[in-house]
């Protein structure tokens, strides 16, 4: 976990938990070239998703991104850009515990459908969900 510090606020005040978890996008063919990054910081009791970043498997298991597991409610924030492949702001979390971001039909939001896991190639009816247990890519 990074500790980020602001100068001038008191101690107890000025460190904010900041993570960064990993994800693949399904609508990027190459395998080796559709895992990203996402930062997330937290905001009371919820998790929120402020940036996301193309990045290799070797850097990715270099920095331990690949090991992180945390647990809550993972909302864009109002500057999350989405996914770096394709723009999707939709995070979804198979059975195998990876994350992986995806397309709704025709833009809309729906609470059931089908999708395929990017990691592990299982297809399954995803659900909408208040909170998840993310892990990480564990190539």
């Amino acid at each position: 976990m990074i500790e980020e510090k602001y100068p001038g606020k008191e101690e107890t005040e000025n460190k904010v938990q900041a993570k960064v978890i990993l994800a693949r996008c399904p609508y990027e063919m190459r395998k080796s070239e559709n895992v990203f990054g996402m930062r997330i910081q937290k905001y009371g009791s919820d998790w929120r998703r402020t940036w996301a970043f193309k990045i290799d498997f070797d850097k990715a298991h270099h920095e331990g991104y690949d090991r992180e597991i945390t647990s809550g409610s993972f909302i864009p924030d109002a500057n999350y850009p989405g996914c770096p492949y394709c723009g999707s702001m939709n995070l979804a979390q198979c059975s195998c515990g990876k994350s992986f971001c995806f397309k709704s039909e025709k833009g809309l939001y729906q609470r059931e459908m089908s999708l395929t896991c990017p990691w592990c190639g299982q297809t399954g009816t995803y659900r909408t969900a208040e909170n998840l247990n993310l892990e990480g890519g564990g190539y």
